[in-house]
């Protein structure tokens, strides 16, 4: 059936044998020339079957079950749909070499015993060498494959930080629609304590013992009224007055309000106002309160003192143009496993200095409502920036 000069090929012997052993039904070994799959040394295939598994190994969906063999080091299979074709119900495929591979079929699945006579069998002896044509075709399918698992990763990794952006924005989402309601059922009895206690207080003789307690129940109750106005401002329920507004001139209220205390905090000032800034639709009184939010932050975190930058700019981002704000300090930093809370309402570090937890907050939410983004770094013992992006109108 066989000619000698087939009988004496060792490679034509580990195919017969290793069939024997594992009940295949026929072996070829292949090997890749250009973009074409082709046959070499086989064993118990006719010519029409040996027509037919060359086609099947070049069809489109073979690609990837023959370049995963190749380049993942393992045996691999495929189920046929039509058993007539090449006599056998799975076909497998193991690595012989750089570019070669030993096509298998079978009438049922090759256990791990059958699968390890197979790797056995092509280790045997060596196979000629690979061509420089295989070996460069190789080295490009190789760098190929890298090039497209490093894509997938950042892919992955771009997919993982904006499902965590999304949860976070429906956390506080939530709050949100909490907040206004809570805030009103609050407010309505502070006031009540307020106005009683001011009515009290005038009644009172100034020397009575009672002044004292009453000046401390009016002075919390204020404090508290406070926070519920800025849980109001967090829940953005206020009216807000857009007008096209100079983003300098607004640090500059806020760097004059706020002079007094850097002094006394022994915090110097560098501050980089961009020149000839366009205006953007902005509500004044609101990024005001952002300006002062994050430059109050940047103070707290600087209690021995250090340096406090202040730079606004215009540059571009997304193919449009975006006002920025950015407030740098020289503080304590904030650790990694709080970095992604800063923006939660109530969360605080400062809980025993008078911390509310609702300055970043209330930053994020009208940020937010200009359709702005917010971006933090922070480095523990180096320092924290935030970056403020204000969209500017598209043009006309």
């Amino acid at each position: 059936m066989y000619n000698q000069r087939m009988a004496e090929n060792p490679l034509f012997l580990r195919l017969k044998e290793a069939c024997q052993l594992t009940d295949a039904c026929w072996a070829a070994y292949t090997f890749r020339e250009g973009d074409v799959w082709r046959l070499g040394d086989v064993y118990h295939l006719s010519k029409s079957s040996q027509a037919m598994l060359t086609a099947f190994l070049n069809e489109p969906g073979s690609a990837t079950w023959l370049g995963g063999a190749l380049t993942g080091g393992r045996a691999r299979s495929r189920t046929l749909q039509d058993r007539s074709s090449l006599g056998c119900t799975r076909v497998y495929a193991f690595p012989a070499g750089l570019m070669t591979l030993v096509v298998v079929g079978a009438q049922a699945e090759l256990d791990t015993r059958a699968q390890r006579i197979w790797k056995l069998a092509m280790l045997s002896d060596p196979f000629p060498p690979p061509s420089p044509g295989e070996v460069s075709l190789l080295q490009q399918t190789v760098i190929e494959l890298q090039n497209t698992q490093q894509e997938l990763q950042a892919r992955i990794s771009a997919q993982r930080e904006a499902e965590a952006r999304l949860i976070q924005a429906a956390k506080l989402a939530a709050v949100g629609e909490m907040a206004a309601g809570v805030a009103h059922e609050l407010n309505n009895p502070l006031t009540t304590v307020v106005g009683f206690t001011e009515l009290a207080l005038e009644e009172l003789p100034l020397d009575s013992p009672l002044r004292r307690d009453l000046e401390l129940v009016l002075k919390e109750s204020r404090r508290a009224r406070s926070v519920v106005r800025r849980l109001l401002d967090f829940a953005r329920q206020g009216e807000t007055n857009r007008v096209k507004a100079d983003i300098n001139e607004i640090v500059e209220d806020v760097l004059l309000l706020t002079k007094h205390l850097m002094h006394t905090n022994n915090v110097q000032p560098v501050v980089r106002l961009g020149e000839n800034l366009p205006w953007a639709s902005m509500d004044r009184n609101q990024i005001k309160q952002v300006v002062i939010n994050l430059i109050n932050n940047a103070l707290y975190a600087m209690p021995r003192g250090g340096q406090l930058e202040v730079e606004t700019a215009c540059q571009p981002r997304y193919n449009r143009q975006w006002i920025t704000l950015a407030v740098r300090d020289t503080g304590v930093g904030i650790p990694p496993e709080n970095l992604a809370r800063i923006f939660e309402p109530f969360f605080t570090t400062r809980g025993d200095r008078g911390g509310t937890g609702l300055g970043l907050s209330v930053t994020y939410g009208i940020v937010t409502e200009h359709s702005g983004m917010i971006e933090v770094e922070s480095e523990v013992n180096v320092g924290s920036s935030f970056i403020v992006w204000l969209p500017l109108e598209e043009a006309a």
